[in-house]
């Protein structure tokens, strides 16, 4: 597009200098006969007074050069416009934005993220991510960094925007996967992963019942014996939720 404006930019300005004198020669419009009149021009010899002119033709007055040939000044101030315009435009398209449309996300690419994140989920949400809950918010250090147990702060720190973003990815591959049971094994892994987070917490808070009573000077032995009792049912619940989601996952790598 760019080459074909300066070709008509190129052309427009042979037109304009094409204009005006040819050979020494002053032409004229074109009559309306059709034919084209040229004019010589003038000589230094002195006309032939001897012979009169013809008095059956017209009279063709002279025509002065300078009143057909476009002036230098005129040629040089629309070649300056028309360069300026051709500058302005190549600019404009060297300087614009091209929009670079994202691709559409298919149900393969929430499936691949959702599993990610799901993966790592299962993967954190162990025994000793709520048996470190548990103690640290017993010991009131549950801040990362707080504790040796940096790493287990951290991830506890990011679990729940780890699950957000599962249950996310994972909700659109049930609403676009491309059969049902794709689609079921998506909305089965969502469950299992949120048993497997109330598991958590359920086996984190045993864990903070069993240390208060221990640490109550007044506790008897049964109290500290139902407490006990209590982390046993929490951590094997948290076992077996984790069992069922590992399940799920497999099923829905085998999907993918």
């Amino acid at each position: 597009m760019r080459i074909r404006i300066l070709v008509a930019v190129v052309v427009a300005l042979a037109a304009l200098t094409s204009c005006g004198i040819t050979d020494g020669e002053v032409v004229l419009p074109t009559a309306p006969g059709g034919d084209t009149t040229t004019i010589a021009p003038d000589t230094t010899s002195a006309p032939d007074t001897t012979l009169a002119p013809t008095t059956t033709e017209a009279d063709t007055a002279p025509v002065d050069p300078d009143e057909t040939e476009t002036p230098w000044w005129l040629l040089i101030i629309v070649g300056f416009a028309l360069l300026v315009f051709l500058l302005s435009y190549v600019r404009r398209g060297s300087t614009k934005k091209v929009q670079i449309a994202s691709p559409t996300s298919t149900w393969k690419d929430a499936a691949r993220n959702g599993y990610t994140d799901a993966r790592w989920l299962y993967d954190t949400m162990s025994e000793d991510l709520a048996i470190w809950r548990g103690n640290a918010k017993f010991d009131d250090s549950a801040e990362v960094g707080a504790t040796a147990g940096t790493a287990l702060a951290a991830a506890w720190q990011d679990m729940d925007q780890r699950l957000s973003r599962a249950s996310d990815n994972l909700y659109s591959l049930e609403a676009s996967a491309p059969d049902q049971r794709t689609s079921r094994a998506a909305n089965e892994v969502v469950k299992s992963m949120r048993s497997v987070r109330a598991a958590v917490d359920a086996r984190a808070e045993a864990r903070l019942n069993y240390r208060t009573v221990e640490a109550q000077p007044e506790t008897t032995q049964v109290l500290l014996q139902d407490a006990r009792e209590r982390e046993v049912r929490a951590s094997r619940n948290l076992a077996e939720t984790r069992s069922g989601y590992g399940r799920a996952l497999t099923h829905l790598s085998t999907l993918m």
